[in-house]
């Protein structure tokens, strides 16, 4: 094996000799120290063997002992091979361009994201990154470290509380919190918590003020629920009550739904294409065209490249592209009302608090009219009935 490497190192020939015998070659071959080997014959008088690249003149010098023929038909080895790449020193620097250009590539900042930062601080912010190098084009092998740019941010901003900072690939990301400034609220103004509407008492909680009302109890709009008068009779103080007085009350809601509803299906036309890009831009390399559906919806799936660890700024991609149509379905009077308690839930809790829950549904009234399900639908709702309301001189 070793002997194999070094002629594979220094290099060696196959030859073709013609107009002798093999005898005779090899024993002259012997007295003047010329190695030969792999001796394969054509015939009795032509024959191939395989001798040292530094035994060239040997060859010859057999040769016209023997007035033989002598051809070079292969030609191995690493001389051969320097050889043969040197001739081609074009096209091995163009593909040792085209490496050293994607590994300049891959490492370079392509994208910087800031999140949880209002548009003035992350202007702020990018201008005291550009001072550390890092901004769109600059070589990340050559920029400090990320918690060095976490340390420096930190000691230049002192609106900010935390900022992590993350390198992907070619992508810088930055998430910033910012401080809390506390402001004095102005005071509030005294007042009680009274009704909006007439509801029955589901939960309270009473941060400041009396509570006037008690669990179960029946109240109308307007009755006071916390009073913002306190202390022993003759000792009042008026304070701002504050709290929330959860009620249970009954909600109304018309809503129309149309039997005939347009869904779209596909067509089974389906065109499959592959890209090389990124987010900004996509090169076609395998198909061009599209369905003959006028409406059409894509599916993309994307591969990323990376060499050694890092991921490169352009991927492979392909996508599915399929043909779609718009279709009348015509719904059965079921799946109509169960349309019609969906979209009524959720549009009505638009037209209340956060706080609002949905506990029950009731439906009083459905009917078809001009291809449409009508459905009158009572809600049994809970939410915040209390509002403020200014104490009054006399209250």
């Amino acid at each position: 094996m070793r002997n194999d490497w070094l002629k594979n190192y220094k290099g060696f020939m196959k030859i073709r000799i013609k107009e002798t015998t093999p005898e005779k070659f090899i024993r002259l071959s012997k007295e003047i120290g010329l190695e030969i080997w792999g001796i394969e014959y054509e015939s009795e008088e032509i024959f191939t063997a395989h001798v040292n690249l530094d035994d060239l003149g040997a060859v010859k010098k057999v040769a016209k002992l023997l007035s033989c023929k002598v051809t070079f038909t292969r030609k191995k080895g690493a001389p051969f091979l320097w050889a043969s790449i040197w001739n081609r020193k074009g096209m091995v620097m163009g593909i040792l361009s085209c490496f050293l250009c994607i590994i300049v590539l891959s490492n370079m900042v392509w994208k910087i994201e800031i999140d949880g930062a209002t548009p003035e601080l992350e202007h702020e912010v990018m201008t005291t990154i550009d001072e550390l190098g890092v901004k769109k084009g600059s070589i990340a092998l050559f920029l400090p470290p990320p918690e060095q740019i976490q340390t420096h941010i930190m000691n230049e901003r002192e609106d900010i509380t935390w900022v992590g900072v993350t390198r992907q690939g070619s992508s810088y990301h930055f998430q910033i919190v910012e401080k809390e400034i506390v402001e004095k609220t102005p005071a509030t103004i005294n007042g009680h918590l009274v009704a909006t509407r007439k509801a029955m008492v589901h939960d309270f909680f009473v941060e400041k003020g009396k509570l006037i009302v008690r669990e179960n109890e029946l109240v109308e709009k307007g009755d006071i629920l916390v009073s913002g008068n306190i202390g022993k009779e003759g000792e009042e103080k008026q304070v701002s009550a504050t709290g929330t007085v959860l009620g249970e009350f009954w909600y109304k809601a018309d809503i129309e739904v149309p039997l005939l509803s347009a869904v779209e299906e596909l067509t089974g036309e389906v065109q499959k294409k592959h890209f090389i890009g990124n987010d900004r831009f996509q090169f076609p390399i395998w198909g061009i065209g599209k369905p003959d559906s006028e409406e059409t919806v894509k599916e993309i799936f994307r591969e990323n490249w990376e060499i050694l660890g890092v991921t490169l700024p352009i991927s492979y991609g392909y996508s599915y592209e399929y043909g779609i149509e718009d279709i009348e379905k015509e719904l059965l009077k079921k799946e109509a009302l169960e349309i019609a308690m969906e979209e009524g839930k959720k549009s009505l809790l638009d037209n209340f608090s956060n706080h609002a829950q949905i506990m029950d549904e009731k439906v009083l009234h459905q009917s078809i009219e001009g291809g449409k399900v009508k459905v009158s639908i009572h809600f049994k709702i809970i939410d915040d009935i209390a509002v403020r309301q200014p104490i009054i001189q006399g209250d």
